[in-house]
């Protein structure tokens, strides 16, 4: 079709040796589900949602939604750490880490949500090697979850937590073939900068009506084919 055609037009030039890094978000990409969701519905106060709309709606920054929301959790460390550890993850990226390695691409994590619900997912997988950029959450003195941001950038145009356009370096022309790979709404302001992107769920809606090029995607097993297709190592 023509327009998924269009949408594609840029993958070919990314394959195999021509892939510089691969940048890849967490929540509902790696996780099947919103990891950062899962935890505010089961361990926060429901006012949790009034923020997440306030974010939705364009009214308050990520920093400002995230923060407010961490201050709803009534749960202590271990509990997150328990809880995470079992949410579904697409098995798929095992296999792109396992390709990005035999191609020595550098695979990278960035995620506008927890660290410590990242680290504790990974680790049940055996990816704690994989490079994690997020926010970081700890518990203080009396036993309050606080959230800061070590990845936040000075006029972040989203006001997100972690900038992911700084971290991937999206608009120097020097990355020359990074690749994106996301699916939510903290994935739209790097994903319109960036040169190559996997979308899918809201952010391949945003793509559709931003007019921006996209390589759509279910299971990150299909990224993995389509970045280092195994027909282009036969010698």
């Amino acid at each position: 079709m023509d327009d998924q055609a269009g949408r594609q037009q840029d993958i070919g030039a990314v394959k195999g040796s021509n892939v510089t890094e691969v940048y890849c978000d967490f929540d509902g990409t790696i996780t099947r589900v919103d990891a950062t969701d899962a935890v505010l519905e089961a361990f926060a106060l429901p006012a949790w949602r009034e923020w997440e709309q306030r974010w939705v709606r364009g009214e308050i920054t990520g920093q400002h939604c995230l923060s407010r929301q961490v201050e709803l959790i009534q749960a202590d460390r271990d509990t997150l750490i328990h809880f995470v550890a079992d949410l579904p993850i697409d098995e798929g990226i095992l296999e792109l880490d396992r390709r990005c390695a035999e191609e020595g691409v550098p695979l990278t994590v960035v995620s506008d949500g927890f660290d410590l619900i990242v680290e504790a997912v990974l680790r049940r997988h055996g990816l704690l090697h994989l490079p994690v950029y997020s926010n970081h959450l700890r518990w203080d003195e009396q036993g309050l979850p606080v959230l800061s941001f070590p990845f936040a950038a000075q006029g972040c145009e989203s006001g997100a937590g972690t900038c992911k356009c700084s971290l991937t370096n999206s608009s120097d022309p020097s990355s020359a073939r990074p690749v994106y790979i996301g699916d939510g709404r903290s994935d739209y302001c790097v994903s319109s900068k960036i040169r190559t992107v996997f979308a899918k769920g809201t952010l391949r809606e945003w793509c559709d009506l931003q007019a921006i090029a996209y390589e759509p995607f279910e299971t990150l097993s299909e990224v993995a084919d389509r970045l280092f297709p195994r027909e282009a190592r036969i010698l």
